[in-house]
């Protein structure tokens, strides 16, 4: 039905020259510079940036961190083989052992350990502590000395509880 074309009718391929200027083969020498000066500032950039702190640089890899995490580690391995032996029930009864449970209380070694993590978090990211206003420092207080005003039975604003605390008698 329809008519057939070969590609030997069309010519396929793209011609050199195109709508009169002439389109040269290769990279195009303007575009290639404009690449590298991209890639140039992108690498300026990257090297600029600081890598973000990882807990693991405060919590394991200096040596009292890890001294500290195998101390727990016995300390309470001790404290569940003292059920068994009789000499180590006398040691973790004793007053030591008191002081010792919270000096080898791994939720107390995490906070410790995690502090000069959280300083170079806070130093890394773009945080800033300020000095909180006069006004979220003090707050206005209401009438009967409460902080939220529709709370206080004693303000007027609160509506209800001041018609309920001062009509009640009549």
């Amino acid at each position: 039905m329809g008519q057939e074309f070969s590609a030997k009718a069309f010519k396929a391929g793209f011609p050199h020259f195109g709508a009169g200027a002439i389109v040269g083969l290769g990279k195009d020498q303007t575009m290639a510079r404009a690449v590298e000066s991209d890639e140039n500032a992108d690498a300026a950039t990257t090297t600029s940036v600081v890598e973000r702190p990882h807990a693991s640089d405060w919590l394991w890899r200096p040596w009292y961190a890890k001294l500290w995490w195998a101390a727990i580690v016995i300390y309470w391995l001790g404290m569940a083989a003292s059920v068994k032996v009789v000499l180590l029930e006398e040691f973790y009864t004793g007053a030591l052992a008191g002081f010792l449970n919270i000096a080898f209380f791994p939720p107390l070694a995490l906070m410790v350990l995690g502090l000069g993590y959280a300083r170079e978090w806070f130093a890394w990211s773009d945080w800033e502590f300020v000095e909180p206003t006069h006004e979220q420092m003090f707050p206005k207080r209401s009438v009967g000395g409460m902080r939220d005003p529709y709370s206080d039975p004693l303000d007027p604003r609160s509506g209800a509880l001041h018609r309920r605390h001062f009509r009640s008698r009549r």
